[in-house]
């Protein structure tokens, strides 16, 4: 199989879809289109779904045949009300001991479980570290082999309903598309990373990219994963 030439973007908001192809090579924006489909909402102005397979297919036809490129996976970046941000802040005593990675790690994936345990309606797409706090003073970034006898972060989810993810994966399911990683318009705007004249798609490709320091990559569920600390957080690489 030909390695892919594109990374597909995918945008809907509360009155289009935008899709984005990006030259994985250059980084370049080479396909972009915007596309109203206010008709698409039920009364509760949601999209509906069960409308949205002929829209979909014709426009994924449209960026294959001028991408010249089949793909089968997406970024799916979501502009909903339904999104929620949820701070939990988790502690462990050090002992006096310089604190490392491993010790960051840990606590991010404690304040995880803690989050789905009380939220099983919830899936996560976006886990940011606000602070590193040690002995009460706070840090921005990993303030790597300091001592100290308490050892606390603070943690933002981003998170969507379960629903509206299963809602959009059936939807790309139908036309044999997977959906790489979800990425949350808000959580885009909050941030402030739209610069000016920057499409949205533009702006998820940066976060996804890495653009946010502060941004945990992933969480595999075996913590000791070969090479899982190396690429957990952007800042670590």
């Amino acid at each position: 199989m030909s390695e892919k030439k594109f990374d597909i973007y995918f945008e809907f908001n509360h009155s289009g879809l935008n899709l984005a192809a990006f030259s994985k090579t250059s980084g370049k924006l080479e396909y972009y289109k915007e596309q109203t489909y206010k008709s698409y909402f039920n009364n509760y102005k949601e999209l509906n779904f069960d409308k949205l397979d002929k829209l979909l297919e014709v426009n994924i036809l449209e960026i294959e045949k001028s991408t010249e490129e089949f793909f089968r996976d997406i970024y799916l970046i979501v502009d909903t009300p339904q999104s929620t941000s949820i701070k939990l802040s988790v502690t462990k005593n050090n002992e006096g001991h310089k604190i490392n990675k491993e010790d960051a790690m840990y606590l991010v994936q404690d304040a995880k479980q803690q989050l789905l345990k009380s939220n099983q309606d919830l899936g996560i797409t976006h886990i940011i570290v606000e602070n590193y706090v040690l002995d009460n003073v706070q840090y921005k970034f990993f303030p790597s082999k300091k001592k100290c006898t308490n050892f606390s972060i603070d943690v933002i989810f981003i998170c969507f309903p379960k629903d509206l993810f299963k809602s959009f994966e059936k939807l790309f399911l139908t036309q044999q598309i997977y959906i790489t990683q979800f990425v949350c318009s808000n959580y885009i705007k909050t941030f402030g990373f739209i610069n000016k004249g920057q499409k949205m798609c533009e702006c998820a490709k940066d976060i996804v990219q890495g653009s946010n320091k502060q941004e945990v990559v992933s969480i595999p569920k075996e913590l000791k994963k070969k090479g899982f600390f190396e690429k957990l957080f952007h800042f670590f690489k």
